[in-house]
C-alpha cells in the first residue's frame, strides 16, 4: 500500500493538481471582492496584498486601453497569486486601471495563466 501511496503523492504534488486552480468565476468573484474602485494606487495595492496577492513594485504608465468612448491612456498596477502546485502552478492576476491624473482607481480587470511554467 505504501508503495502505491508515495508515487501519488510524488504525481499530485509535481503534476499540478486540479483542486488547487480556480475557475474563471472564483477568480471574479474574488476580484470583486476587494472593492478597489475609487481607492487610491496605494490603498489598491494594500487591499491586494491583504487578500494573498504580490504587486508588482512598479506601475506600467501611459498604457492605451480601448474603451466604448476611445482610446484613452491609464496607469496600470497588477498583481497575481499562484496556486499550490509545485511545476507549473496557475497564477491568477488583478489589474488596477488608474485614472492618472487623480491617482484613484478607475476599473479592475481580472485574467490567468493555466500554467505558468519557469
Amino acid at each position: 500500500m505504501l508503495r502505491l501511496m508515495l508515487p501519488l503523492l510524488a504525481c499530485a504534488l509535481l503534476a499540478g493538481c486540479a483542486l488547487t486552480r480556480v475557475s474563471d468565476a472564483t477568480l471574479a468573484a474574488e476580484v470583486g471582492q476587494l472593492h478597489a474602485v475609487g481607492l487610491t494606487m496605494d490603498a489598491a495595492r494594500k487591499v491586494a496584498t491583504e487578500q494573498g496577492f504580490e504587486c508588482s513594485p512598479y506601475i506600467n504608465r501611459d498604457v492605451s486601453v480601448s474603451t466604448p468612448q476611445g482610446t484613452r491612456k491609464t496607469d496600470m498596477l497588477e498583481c497575481s497569486k499562484k496556486s499550490l502546485e509545485l511545476v507549473c502552478p496557475q497564477r491568477r492576476y488583478v489589474v488596477f486601471n488608474i485614472e492618472p491624473s487623480t491617482g484613484l482607481v478607475r476599473s479592475v480587470g481580472k485574467r490567468f495563466n493555466q500554467n505558468s511554467c519557469f
